[in-house]
């Protein structure tokens, strides 16, 4: 399905009646963000709040959200049967992850139909929620594309990254060093430079999904792919980067290395389902420039799960995290990978391999946890064999159960590595990203694989397991097809 716009993604929603539109006039302080987590733990409808306290009036009334919640919704956003398995959904994924698209540059587009500048700029104009009950404040940032520059290369590099309305022309972000944008801001901060941003707010699904996964290739070429169309992009008002032609809204500013500059940002309710981030000063978006459509529509969602509660990510970055994973081990030369599934939390990520020689488990957690993904995924890194289907936690928690032993080196600790700066098992002082850059993990890869030095037995057939007490013969199992309905069933 290839969607021009939001708009385009919204109509079709209401088409299929996956649109509820909240016409009732609701609060910004919790109260959408309280409705989006029941709706979307219910795997509802996408909602469109039109009727926003303090927002009747403003430069920007409306707030879309929940738009991916759905395996359903995010198969038809890739062209698939939305029966479509996981499986099948990471295959696709993976396949169009290498295979980019190049955007193309165009002179105009509607996100250039209004333009405010200097003083004009009023963040408070834009309806947006205070989601969470303890959050810090109003999270303008939480789907988010945040276009960079590579000072250098000029490569542009698309993420989606936090941020918390300071000032009417300021946010405060969480900014990591081994992020896209972090990278970036390195390497300008070095040159004593403050680095051009500019953010997006409301496009249509598939910039979304790729700037919330740490992808190989430019983000604008992943989105091409993933839609089947090149992304068009206007360049910005105030610096050198494109933004999509047809966005909502888009915010134009700049970073400074100056901690004078930083203000108070945090907690918020993160991917991990609890608070995240002390209230400290943080580098700061000074915003120059809002350009926007006519009657914009503002975009956000929840972030966070937990058993029972989940968000719209929830619906397509395993499936995301799960491809690019994949990817990355065939280009680091780890063979015969059948599977890789990451689940609703990154922390765990299980590999599915056809093992060929010993230390095959080992070779793919050097591989995973040496690219970028491991930023903030595989913690936990359970192998198993070609037998054990990945998306299926039944048959993982067997191989669990009896591929493992630790006395013979199946679980293998890796400490001192970085990690998620979110993850609250790990202590305040080791995750302060103004300080490290990032956070600090302990990571375990737990080799459910048949261990290769358990000797075959002769007892056992020449095997090194016995044989599956829960298999029927084949002799029985063609009686049985045969004879089913005389049994009654």
């Amino acid at each position: 399905m290839v969607l021009a716009d939001l708009r385009q993604w919204i109509d079709h929603l209401e088409e299929r009646s996956e649109l509820k539109r909240i016409r009732a006039e609701v609060d910004w302080d919790e109260e959408i963000g309280a409705i989006t987590r029941e709706v979307s733990s219910q795997y509802g409808p996408a909602l469109l709040f039109e009727n926003i306290k303090d927002h009747q009036n403003t430069g920007c009334r409306r707030l879309f959200t929940n738009g991916t919640g759905t395996k359903g919704r995010v198969c038809r956003i890739l062209g698939l049967a939305e029966g479509a398995s996981y499986r099948e959904i990471v295959a696709t994924l993976k396949e169009r992850f290498s295979n980019p698209l190049a955007p193309r540059k165009v002179k105009e587009g509607p996100v250039k139909e209004n333009i405010i500048k200097g003083e004009e700029v009023d963040l408070f104009q834009l309806p947006v929620p205070k989601w969470n009950p303890l959050d810090g404040g109003r999270y303008i940032m939480t789907s988010a594309s945040v276009v960079t520059m590579d000072p250098d290369s000029h490569l542009l590099n698309i993420g989606t990254y936090r941020g918390m309305i300071s000032t009417k022309r300021t946010i405060s972000v969480l900014l990591a060093a081994t992020q896209g944008w972090g990278k970036h801001f390195t390497k300008y901060k070095s040159r004593g430079e403050e680095m051009p941003v500019a953010v997006v707010l409301g496009w249509e699904p598939t910039l979304f999904m790729v700037a919330s996964t740490p992808v190989s290739y430019p983000e604008y070429e992943m989105a091409g792919s993933l839609r089947g169309s090149p992304v068009e992009l206007v360049k910005c008002e105030t610096s050198d980067l494109w933004v999509p032609a047809t966005a909502e809204i888009v915010l134009e500013g700049r970073i400074s290395p100056d901690p004078k500059s930083f203000e108070l940002e945090g907690p918020f309710s993160e991917y991990g389902g609890y608070y995240g981030g002390r209230r400290m000063p943080k580098h700061t978006i000074r915003v120059e420039c809002i350009t926007h459509r006519s009657d914009p529509i503002f975009t956000g969602c929840l972030t966070g799960a937990s058993p029972g509660r989940t968000n719209e990510g929830a619906s397509w970055t395993p499936a995301t995290f799960s491809a690019v994973a994949w990817q990355y081990l065939e280009q680091a030369g780890v063979p015969n990978i059948m599977g890789v599934w990451r689940g609703k939390w990154p922390e765990i990520m299980r590999i599915q391999i056809r093992k060929t020689h010993r230390g095959h488990a080992q070779q793919v957690a050097n591989a995973l946890w040496g690219s970028s993904i491991a930023n903030y995924a595989a913690k936990h890194l359970i192998v198993v064999d070609e037998d054990i289907d990945v998306f299926d936690w039944e048959a993982v928690e067997w191989a669990l159960a009896y591929r493992v032993n630790a006395a013979m080196g199946d679980i293998t600790f890796f400490p001192g590595t970085s990690g998620s700066m979110l993850d609250p098992s790990v202590p305040i002082a080791e995750r302060d990203s103004v300080k490290y850059g990032h956070g600090k993990w302990t990571r375990v890869l737990i080799d459910a694989t048949v261990n290769w030095e358990l000797e075959p037995q002769e007892q056992y057939g020449g095997s090194r397991y016995p044989a599956l007490g829960t298999s029927i013969s084949p002799g029985m199992t063609e009686t049985l097809k045969r004879r089913w309905k005389e049994y009654g069933f």
